[in-house]
């Protein structure tokens, strides 16, 4: 795969022939609503190696992966506009992807709002592994404010994606709350409202695991949020959950600022099964 930065001039005929690909295939890949106006500094995803298939009479999926010396879980990840694999049609063009050298397993998280284009859900859940859903906002009386995310749920397990449930603390103005945040970490009882409120939540929903994103933390507060971290494992992981931390990207153990101070990068990771840095 290669990332192209449109330049002055070009068309996506012209990158076409650059890569020896069709240009129809670019504008697939990449969605292109109007691909005779390209913008320089534009930046195009060009997937090496694919070939292109049309569908004869007779043949099924299997057969084709068979041909290909692909899987066919490959060639369903290469074409998301498949809905039904038992009914290809003739004449049907599928895209059949490169036999890669795979060098070890990732996992991939993704966020969503739960207002995210279905069309794009659907083509990215392949990918993932976890589907971030984003967000619970965290109250100062421990109470969570709820979230049409059902359909996202539902979507993510079908997928075979594990759900998580994102919390945060994003106040009434949209941005991250370091006086609400506080509030919750210096008063235990309110810890275990919004534990409670938490798992009763993730039980009924079925989410797969909890995912906290708590920014701008006094640091003084420090010491507080790994105790409630530890907390969280205590509670959820005797429950079948998994626990997952947002970290801001430190350059050092002694990172100045507030969005730095209060994350405790070797306390996040010996207690948590995952963390994500920020970008």
């Amino acid at each position: 795969m290669y990332i192209h930065v449109v330049k002055p001039g070009e068309s996506i005929y012209s990158i076409a022939r650059q890569y020896g690909v069709s240009w129809q295939k670019i504008v697939s890949d990449n969605e292109l609503q109007n691909p005779d106006q390209l913008v320089a500094g534009q930046t195009i995803v060009i997937l090496e190696g694919s070939r292109q298939h049309v569908v004869q009479r007779g043949e099924s999926l299997y057969l084709i992966a068979m041909e290909y010396q692909v899987r066919v879980s490959d060639i369903l990840r290469a074409n998301p506009q498949i809905t039904n694999p038992s009914n290809l049609s003739v004449g049907q063009t599928i895209t059949i992807p490169p036999r890669t050298i795979k060098f070890g397993p990732i996992q991939v998280n993704g966020y969503a709002f739960p207002n995210i284009n279905r069309e794009t859900l659907r083509k990215t859940l392949p990918y993932l592994t976890y589907l971030s859903i984003f967000s619970y906002q965290v109250n100062a009386d421990g109470s969570l404010d709820d979230i049409d995310d059902t359909e996202l749920i539902q979507a993510a397990r079908s997928a075979r994606v594990a759900p998580l449930m994102i919390i945060t603390n994003i106040g009434e103005d949209g941005g991250f709350d370091s006086d609400l945040v506080s509030t919750i970490l210096n008063n235990e009882t309110l810890q275990d409202t919004l534990l409670n409120n938490v798992i009763r939540i993730m039980q009924q929903k079925n989410y797969y695991g909890l995912g906290i994103d708590f920014e701008y933390i006094y640091p003084r507060d420090r010491e507080q949020y790994n105790n409630f971290l530890r907390k969280v494992v205590s509670r959820l992981r005797p429950l079948g959950f998994t626990v997952t931390t947002a970290l801001a990207p430190k350059t050092s153990a002694t990172q100045q600022g507030q969005l730095y101070e209060a994350h405790d990068y070797p306390v996040h990771g010996a207690l948590a099964d995952h963390v994500i840095l920020m970008t």
